[in-house]
């Protein structure tokens, strides 16, 4: 991918240096601004990750943005109930989650106490969800402390199971690509292009079923079969785009 790191319009010396420092961490050039529009950066550059005072954002020349923002989490923290924190119940349990995207899902986990890896195959995603882990705060203590203890690594899922020992972790989480768009969902827009779209597959899931010891969870669109083909116990949300489904492992 051609892709380079630069620096908002408003340049500081602590900005280029950290901005340098990204472009070191990645192995991609570093291109001062000299307050050059996106527009102009984009007749050299497919994309161009820019780092401000506020963000790290990922700009493609599709004209498609993406950036960490807790928003969706904080939302569902602070919310009475949560139907995915229903289904892992209350004991505090290790959790891997295999299709990280914007870290959502593992946020809403880590924040209810359980221990989180989270799994990213994008080099340029799981570094841009991983920054903003690292230096995003807000005014709510539980998703600050969520955002530093999650565990982040740059791995297929696949390749990352085969290594793993049999019933390593209590439960593996998927949330792959939906199979169909919903439309709602312009947040994730940023996503397209970049996102591993390969459905679960049967051995990805024999092998999460080797390593889990309590559950597989899997969130998929209404309309999804996946349930049913892998054996699925489907949780039927009335009114929403995505279900649940899950299978115990004990």
């Amino acid at each position: 991918m051609n892709v380079c790191v630069t620096t908002s319009l408003r340049l500081t010396d602590d900005l280029r240096q950290q901005a340098k420092t990204i472009a070191k961490d990645l192995n991609i050039p570093y291109l001062e601004r000299q307050k050059l529009s996106l527009t102009k950066l984009f007749l050299d550059w497919e994309t161009v990750l820019v780092l401000s005072k506020e963000r790290l954002s990922l700009e493609q020349s599709s004209g498609q943005s993406l950036f960490f923002h807790p928003d969706t989490a904080m939302l569902r923290i602070k919310a009475s109930h949560d139907p995915l924190l229903n289904l892992i119940g209350n004991e505090s349990i290790t959790i891997l989650d295999c299709t990280m995207g914007l870290a959502s899902d593992s946020l809403v986990m880590a924040s209810a106490g359980h221990e989180v890896t989270a799994l990213e195959s994008n080099h340029l995603i799981h570094y841009l969800v991983t920054y903003g882990l690292q230096h995003t705060q807000t005014a709510l203590p539980k998703l600050n402390r969520a955002m530093r203890e999650l565990v982040t690594l740059h791995s297929d899922s696949l390749t990352y199971l085969q290594a793993q020992p049999s019933k390593s972790v209590d439960i593996i989480y998927f949330d792959p690509m939906f199979s169909e768009k919903i439309a709602e969902s312009a947040n994730l827009s940023g996503l397209l292009g970049l996102a591993n779209s390969s459905p679960l597959s049967k051995e990805l899931f024999e092998q999460a079923c080797r390593v889990a010891r309590r559950k597989i969870i899997l969130k998929a669109h209404f309309r999804d079969q996946t349930f049913e083909e892998l054996g699925l116990t489907r949780v039927i949300r009335p009114n929403q785009k995505f279900h649940y489904g899950y299978l115990d492992l004990y």
